[in-house]
C-alpha cells in the first residue's frame, strides 16, 4: 500500500480541510515529519489508519469521537480521505466521524465509501457501503488487520517494539496472514480426522474381536477345557483364544468319528428291520390282491350273458347298415319332389303378379306421356326468371352492404361514446392518484427528521441507562468498600492493640535483663528509674506476624474494593459530565423518571417513523400505479380517436354505397326486385320442372322392368316345371330299391328293420365296451391262477409288532445322526470362529500400527511433541530465519557487531506452543538474552531491523501481501550518535529500493539527512497546517 492523498477535514489540530499530497515527493520517498509538540504530527499517522480501518494508530486513541478537532465549525463535518495504489490499481476510502452539533441530541451520521478509481471514473469496490463491508474489503486488499497494520507497516509510539518482543502465538498470527501458511494448519485438521476415523475402525475392530469370543461361549457347550477356563478368568489374548480353538476343534473332530459309527451302527440295525418289514407286507398285501381279484373274477362270470346278448345286438345293427344308404336316397327325393311342386306354383303365381304389374305401367306411361308438353312451358318461363337473378342477386346484396355499413356505423358510434367516457374516467383516476401522491410526498417529507430524532433519542436512551447502571455498580462498590473499610478499621485496631501487648511483653523481658549500673541495650543509658513490669498477656512474634499479615490482605481486599468504586465513580462523573455539559438534556435528580420518559417518547417517534415509512412504501406503490394508469389513459384516448376515425369512415362509405344502390334499382322493373319472391318462383318452378322430368323417367324404367319381368317369370316357369317331373321320377326308382332290398335281407319286417338301426356313435361305445369286457375277463383270470401259484403253502404275518420295533431303532439312529450333525455344528462353529478371529487379528494388526503412524504424525503436526512446534510454525521458523538474517544485516551494522537477533528454543510456561520467539546474542559478552533485555535505544534498532527484515522478506515472498510504505513514530532520540547515522543510512538504502519512509522525529539530525520534511506548523490560534519542503 502506497498513500497517493490524504486529506482532512476538522480532524485532531486540524481545523479545515487539510490536503497531504504524497505526490509532492516526486522521486523523494524518504520523508521527516518534523513540528512542535502537539502539533499533529501522529494526526497524519492517525489519519491514514482511521480512513483504511476506522481506529486511530496507537491504543491510547480508541474513542474516535475524540478525533474531532476541538477549533472545528459546528456545521463542519469530521471526516479523513485517503487516496492510495496497491497492486497497480488506485482506490479512494472516506470515513467520517460521529459528532453532536450544538443544539441538537443525537449525532449526526457516520458515513463510509470505498471506490475504486478507472480511466471511466469512480467504481464501487463493495456492493453495500457499509462498515463492515468495507473493513472486510480494506483487510482484503492490504493483507492485515489493524492490529497488525500497526505492527508492520504502520510503528506508532508505545508499539513499534511489539513484533519484536510479542509472544509465539501473536507472531503466528501476522505470519499466517502475511505468508499464507494455513494450508498447514488445514493439514493438522486433515490429519485429526484420519486419525478419528482411524480411532473409529480400531475400535470397530476391536469391537468385533470381543464379540468373536463372546460368540465362543454362546456357540459351544462349557466343559473342562484350557479355552473355558481363559474366558473364566479374563485374561487372555487373541492367540491364545486360537490355540484353545484348536484344542476344542481336535477334541470335536474325535468326537464327530465316534458318533458317526455309533450312527452307522444303529442305522444298519435299523435297514435290516425295514428289510424284513417290508418282505412281510408284501405277502399280506398279495394276499389281499388275490381275494380282491377273486371277488372281481366272480362278478364278471355272472355279466357274460349280458354281454352276449350285446353282441347279437351289435351285429344286427352292422346288417341294416348296408339297407339305410338306399333309405336314405328315397328319403331325399321325397324331400326334393315336395320342393319341386311349391316351385312350380310359385312360378304360376309370380307371371300373373308380373302381368297385373305390366296393365298399370301402361297406364301410368300414358299418364306421363301427356304431361311432356307442358315441360316446355314450364323450361321457357323459367328461362326467362332466370335470366333477371344476376341484377336481383346484386341489388339484395347492395342493399344488404348498405344495411350492414348503417349497423357498422352505428356500432361505431356507440363504441365512440363508450370510449369517451372511458377516457375520461382513466384520465380522472391519474388525477386522483396525483393528488395522493401530493398528499404523501408532503407526509413523507418529515420522515428524516423523524429519523433522526429517533437515532437521537436512542442514544439518550443509551446514554441514560448506562448512567444508571453504572450508578448502581457505584453504589454496590461503594457499599462493598463501606464493608470492607469498617473490617479493616477493626482489624487494624486489633492489630494495633496486639502489637502494643507484643511490646509491653517485650519491654517486661528486656526489664528483666537489666541491672543497676549496666547500659541500657535500648538507650544506653546506665539508670533505670522506670523498668517496665510483667504482664500476664503474652503474644509470640509469630501470632504477631500473623495478625500483620492478615491485616495486609484485609486491607488489599480494601484497596481493592476501593480503586473499583474510585473507578466507577470516576465513570459515573464522566457520565455526568456530560448531562451537566448540555449533551444530554436530562436532569440528573430525576433520570429514573426521565428515563421512563424517554422510552414513551422512543415508542411514539418508533410508531411515527413506522407509519411514515410504510406511507413511503405506499408512495412508491402509488407511483407505479399512476406510471400504469397513465399507460391505461393514454391507451384509452388512443382508442377514442382511432374509433373517431372509423366513424368518419363509415358515413362516407354508406353515401358511396346509397348512390350505387339507387343507380341499379333504377334498372330492374318492380314485380323483379324482390330477390326472395324471385328465388321462390324459380325454384317452384324448378321444382315442378324436375319433377316432370324425373317422373318421366321413372314410368320408362318401370315399363321395361315390367315387360322384362314377365318373359323372365315365364321362362322361371317351365323351367320349374321340368325340374319337378325329373325329381319325380327319380323319386320312384329309390322307392322301389329299397322295397327290393327289404326283400332281400333277413329282417322278417321293415319295423323289424327299424329298430335294429343303430348310429355310428352308439356302434363303436357298444363295440369298446364288449372288448373292454373280453380283455379285463382274461387279465382276472389269468391274475388269479398266479396269485394262487406264488402264495401256495404261504400265511399272512402280524406286522404291528414289526412296527413298533421298527419305530424304535429309527429313533436310535435319529438320535445318534443328531448327535453327529451338532458336533459337526460346533467343529464348524469352531473353524469360523476361528477364521474370523485370525482375521480380525491380522486387521487390529494392521489398523494398531497405521493408527500409530496417523497418531505420531498428527501428534508432530500439531506441535504436540516436547518442543512445542507445530508443523505451521515449523514452516514459519524459516520464514522467520530469513526475516532474522535480512534484520541482523542492518542490526550488527547499526551495533558496530554487538547485536545478532537469533530465533529462541525455549519453551512457552504452561506449556503453549513454542518456537516463535526471539532472543538476542550479544557478542561483547558471549551471552544470549531475551530481547525483552534491551535498552530502549537497543530495542530500537532491533525492531526498526526486524522490520525492515520483514519487509524484504515480504516483498520477495510471491503473495498478496506487498510492504511498499513504512511509518515510524519517534525512537530515534534514544540512539548516540553513531547508531543514529548507521539507522539512518539504512533507512537511505531502503528508500533507493522504492520504498516509501515517513519518520516522525525531532532528532535535527534526521531533518538534515533526509531529502524532505513534511513540516507541521501550529498557528496561533492553536490549529495547524502541513508542507512539503523538498531540498
Amino acid at each position: 500500500m502506497k498513500p497517493v492523498t490524504l486529506k482532512m477535514t476538522a480532524f485532531g489540530p486540524y481545523k479545515e480541510t487539510e490536503v497531504v499530497d504524497f505526490q509532492d515527493l516526486q522521486e523523494h520517498l524518504l520523508f521527516v515529519i518534523s513540528g512542535a509538540t502537539g502539533s499533529g504530527k501522529t494526526t497524519i499517522f492517525d489519519g491514514i489508519c482511521f480512513a483504511l480501518y476506522g481506529e486511530a494508530s496507537g491504543e491510547d486513541r480508541t474513542d474516535i469521537r475524540a478525533l474531532r478537532s476541538d477549533f472545528a465549525q459546528n456545521d463542519t463535518q469530521t471526516a479523513v480521505e485517503l487516496i492510495f495504489e496497491i497492486h497497480r490499481r488506485t482506490y479512494r476510502i472516506m470515513r467520517q466521524v460521529p459528532y453532536t452539533k450544538v443544539g441538537n441530541k443525537s449525532e449526526t451520521p457516520a458515513r463510509c465509501e470505498l471506490y475504486e478509481l478507472t480511466e471511466d471514473g469512480e467504481v464501487p469496490v463493495v456492493d453495500r457501503q457499509m462498515v463492515s463491508e468495507i473493513n472486510r474489503k480494506i483487510e482484503s486488499l492490504i493483507g492485515f488487520t489493524q492490529a497488525q497494520f500497526s505492527q508492520i507497516v504502520m510503528l506508532p509510539q508505545g508499539e513499534f517494539r511489539k513484533f519484536l518482543t510479542s509472544d509465539t502465538e501473536n507472531k503466528e498470527l501476522i505470519m499466517r496472514k502475511i505468508f499464507k501458511t494455513d494450508q498447514y494448519r488445514e493439514i493438522v485438521k486433515r490429519l485429526q480426522k484420519q486419525r478419528d476415523e482411524a480411532k473409529a475402525k480400531l475400535d470397530r475392530e476391536r469391537q468385533q474381536e470381543r464379540a468373536l469370543v463372546e460368540q465362543i461361549s454362546a456357540s459351544l457347550p462349557n466343559r473342562e477345557s484350557s479355552i473355558f477356563h481363559l474366558l473364566a478368568s479374563e485374561n487372555y489374548n487373541a492367540q491364545q483364544i486360537i490355540e484353545g480353538l484348536n484344542e476344542e476343534k481336535l477334541f470335536y473332530e474325535n468326537k464327530i468319528h465316534e458318533d458317526k459309527e455309533a450312527y452307522e451302527k444303529a442305522y444298519k440295525k435299523h435297514g435290516e428291520m425295514v428289510d424284513r418289514y417290508h418282505a412281510a407286507k408284501s405277502i399280506n398285501e398279495r394276499f389281499i390282491e388275490l381275494e380282491q381279484r377273486q371277488n372281481t373274477y366272480q362278478q364278471m362270470v355272472e355279466q357274460i350273458p349280458f354281454f352276449e346278448q350285446e353282441a347279437k345286438r351289435l351285429e344286427q345293427a352292422e346288417r341294416a347298415l348296408t339297407i339305410e344308404q338306399i333309405e336314405y336316397q328315397f328319403e331325399e327325393l321325397t324331400k326334393e319332389l315336395v320342393a319341386r311342386e311349391e316351385v312350380v306354383v310359385k312360378s304360376v303365381h309370380a307371371v300373373q303378379v308380373a302381368k297385373e304389374r305390366l296393365a298399370k305401367v301402361n297406364v301410368q306411361f300414358k299418364v306421363e306421356e301427356e304431361k311432356q308438353q307442358q315441360l316446355e312451358q314450364i323450361k321457357v318461363q323459367l328461362f326467362r326468371l332466370q335470366d333477371a337473378l344476376p341484377k336481383v342477386k346484386d341489388l339484395a346484396s347492395k342493399k344488404q352492404r348498405l344495411h350492414s355499413l348503417e349497423n357498422e356505423l352505428k356500432n361505431h358510434n356507440k363504441s365512440f361514446v363508450e370510449l369517451t367516457e372511458q377516457a375520461t374516467h382513466e384520465s380522472e383516476k391519474v388525477t386522483h392518484l396525483t393528488e395522493q401522491i401530493n398528499q404523501r410526498e408532503e407526509a413523507v417529507i418529515s420522515l428524516d427528521e423523524k429519523v433522526e430524532l429517533l437515532t437521537t433519542i436512542n442514544e439518550k436512551c443509551k446514554l441514560v441507562d448506562e448512567y444508571i447502571a453504572l450508578r448502581k455498580q457505584t453504589e454496590a462498590y461503594e457499599r462493598t468498600k463501606n464493608e470492607r473499610k469498617q473490617f479493616y478499621n477493626q482489624a487494624q485496631s486489633a492489630y494495633e492493640q496486639l502489637t502494643s501487648d507484643w511490646l509491653i511483653g517485650e519491654a517486661a523481658t528486656l526489664a528483666a535483663k537489666l541491672h543497676e549500673g549496666e547500659a541500657c541495650p535500648v538507650c544506653g543509658s546506665a539508670d533505670h528509674p522506670q523498668k517496665a513490669h510483667e504482664t500476664n498477656i503474652t503474644v509470640s512474634k509469630e501470632e504477631l506476624e500473623e495478625k500483620k499479615q492478615q491485616l495486609t490482605n484485609i486491607e488489599s481486599a480494601y484497596r481493592i474494593a476501593d480503586a473499583d468504586y474510585q473507578s466507577s465513580f470516576k465513570q459515573l462523573q464522566s457520565k455526568a459530565q456530560r448531562f451537566e455539559d448540555g449533551d444530554v438534556d436530562v436532569r440528573l435528580e430525576q433520570i429514573d423518571d426521565e428515563s421512563q420518559k424517554i422510552n414513551e417518547e422512543k415508542a411514539q417517534v418508533e410508531k411515527e417513523v413506522m407509519a411514515l415509512r410504510a406511507i413511503r412504501q405506499e408512495l412508491v406503490q402509488l407511483k407505479e400505479r399512476l406510471m400504469n394508469q397513465r399507460k391505461v389513459a393514454d391507451e384509452a384516448l388512443n382508442l377514442k380517436l382511432v374509433m373517431e376515425r372509423n366513424v368518419y369512415e363509415s358515413n362516407a362509405l354508406i353515401e358511396k354505397e346509397q348512390a350505387l344502390f339507387e343507380q341499379i334499382i333504377r334498372e330492374i322493373p318492380g314485380e323483379l326486385r324482390e330477390l326472395t319472391v324471385l328465388e321462390q318462383k324459380i325454384n317452384h318452378l324448378t321444382k315442378e320442372r324436375n319433377t316432370i322430368e324425373q317422373a318421366w323417367q321413372v314410368i320408362q324404367k318401370q315399363l321395361e322392368e315390367s315387360r322384362e319381368l314377365v318373359a323372365s317369370s315365364k321362362s322361371a316357369k317351365l323351367h320349374a316345371i321340368e325340374s319337378r317331373d325329373d325329381t319325380k321320377l327319380k323319386s320312384e326308382q329309390a322307392e322301389k330299391r329299397f322295397q327290393e332290398a327289404l326283400e332281400k335281407s333277413t329282417f322278417p319286417t321293415k319295423q323289424a328293420y327299424q329298430e335294429a338301426k343303430m348310429d355310428e356313435d352308439s356302434r363303436r361305445v357298444l363295440r369298446t365296451k364288449i372288448d373292454d369286457f373280453k380283455q379285463q375277463f382274461y387279465s382276472i383270470r389269468k391274475a388269479v391262477k398266479e396269485l394262487s401259484a406264488f402264495l401256495e403253502g404261504k400265511q399272512k404275518l402280524d406286522l404291528e409288532k414289526v412296527e413298533v420295533t421298527l419305530a424304535e431303532l429309527k429313533t436310535a439312529y435319529e438320535v445318534a445322526l443328531q448327535a453327529v450333525n451338532q458336533s459337526r455344528s460346533y467343529y464348524n462353529s469352531i473353524e469360523q470362529l476361528k477364521e474370523q478371529l485370525i482375521q480380525v487379528t491380522e486387521r487390529l494388526s494392521v489398523l494398531e500400527r497405521k493408527f500409530g503412524q496417523v497418531e505420531d504424525l498428527y501428534d508432530v503436526i500439531r506441535g504436540n511433541n516436547h518442543l512445542k512446534l507445530s508443523f505451521e510454525r515449523y514452516i514459519q521458523i524459516e520464514y522467520l530465519e530469513q526475516m532474522i538474517q535480512s534484520a541482523n544485516e542492518r542490526l550488527r551494522d547499526i551495533s558496530n557487531g554487538q547485536f545478532e537477533l537469533i530465533r529462541s528454543d525455549r519453551q512457552e510456561v504452561r506449556g503453549r506452543q513454542s518456537g516463535l520467539g526471539l532472543d538476542v546474542y550479544d557478542a561483547y559478552t558471549g551471552q544470549t538474552r531475551d530481547v525483552k533485555t534491551l535498552s530502549g535505544g537497543e530495542k530500537f534498532n532491533a525492531s526498526l531491523s526486524l522490520a525492515l527484515g520483514m519487509a524484504d522478506i515480504i516483498q520477495s515472498f510471491q503473495g498478496a501481501v506487498s510492504i511498499d510504505t513504512m511509518f515510524i513514530d519517534e525512537g530515534f532520540g534514544t540512539l548516540d550518535e553513531e547508531s543514529l547515522t548507521k539507522a539512518i543510512d539504512t533507512l537511505i538504502d531502503l528508500q533507493k529500493a522504492g520504498r516509501m519512509i515517513g519518520v516522525i522525529s525531532h532528532v535535527e539530525e534526521l531533518k538534515a539527512a533526509f531529502p524532505a520534511i513534511l513540516e507541521v506548523k501550529k498557528s496561533k490560534e492553536g490549529h495547524s497546517q502541513t508542507s512539503f519542503v523538498i531540498k
